[in-house]
């Protein structure tokens, strides 16, 4: 007999997890995880979470240990109907985040590690006019790190979260270095949300512009993106699907790949 589907069940695209929900689902574990006071993390992976995936093991391991996965790339949207779990839309880890802030702005406390003060001050202006009746945001941008933080800085994260008493934190930091934060900081914070979130921030308060909604829906952000930055995209993307490529060579092959960690979903 099929193995029943349920909602935040895992399963795998290509190595990375994947949770089975929709936007709906997604902002109501927020509102358990905060009703709850647990601590659980939510990643957004996109195709080039998927190559980091299959070339960073510290990243892999903290995607593995995730507790929400939800989709921001149209192509492991597309990649899950071929799995027991289709998914019915793409969740962007952008829209999301504002989705999180008008639903608990009044009841929840927020908190940003990352992004740039003066980037993060425009946001914050936009959000307040927006959401008047918010109960609270604050950040803090730690020093640029080539690679992973020390642990001096890890710790001095911890503190920074702690003290604002924040229920969700989102990590504006960018791929791998957001997720491989939450996950050296989860055991050890009392916020209820943990989310990766890249420059999500950029975008709320317009320091850099994003698609056109026609084009978001279309799956089309990457070439608006390519668009407006090629220097940097072109070689970004590049390297995304020379990875992507490799990974599908090895599985139609069957070459053999590393052991995957079993997911652990509830039944």
């Amino acid at each position: 007999m099929a193995t029943e589907r349920k909602i935040y069940d895992k399963f795998r695209i290509f190595g990375i997890p994947i949770s089975y929900c929709d936007t709906k689902q997604a902002l109501e574990f927020v509102g358990k995880s905060i009703k709850n006071k647990e601590t659980n993390s939510i990643f957004t992976p996109c195709l080039e979470s998927l190559a980091l995936y299959n070339t960073n093991d510290v990243f892999a391991e903290a995607s593995d240990n995730v507790d929400l996965s939800i989709v921001d790339g149209i192509t492991l949207v597309i990649m899950s109907k071929f799995t027991k779990y289709p998914l019915h839309e793409r969740i962007t880890g952008a829209t999301f985040v504002v989705e999180i802030i008008r639903e608990f702005n009044e009841t929840a406390k927020f908190f940003v590690v990352g992004s740039k003060p003066e980037n993060l001050d425009i946001a914050f202006a936009k959000l307040h006019k927006d959401f008047p009746n918010m109960k609270g945001i604050e950040y803090y941008s730690p020093p640029f790190y080539k690679g992973s933080f020390p642990q001096e800085e890890v710790d001095i994260v911890i503190k920074k979260i702690n003290e604002s008493n924040a229920n969700v934190v989102f990590f504006a930091l960018g791929a791998p270095k957001q997720e491989m934060l939450i996950q050296a900081v989860k055991q050890h914070v009392k916020a209820n949300i943990l989310m990766s979130c890249g420059g999500t921030f950029e975008f709320i308060g317009g320091v850099v512009q994003r698609a056109p909604r026609r084009i978001q829906k279309m799956g089309l952000e990457w070439a608006f993106r390519i668009y407006s930055e090629p220097n940097r995209m072109i070689k970004r993307y590049a390297w995304q699907a020379k990875v992507f490529f490799i990974v599908v060579f090895k599985s139609i092959f069957g070459i053999k790949r590393k052991k995957l960690p079993s997911l652990n979903n509830n039944s």
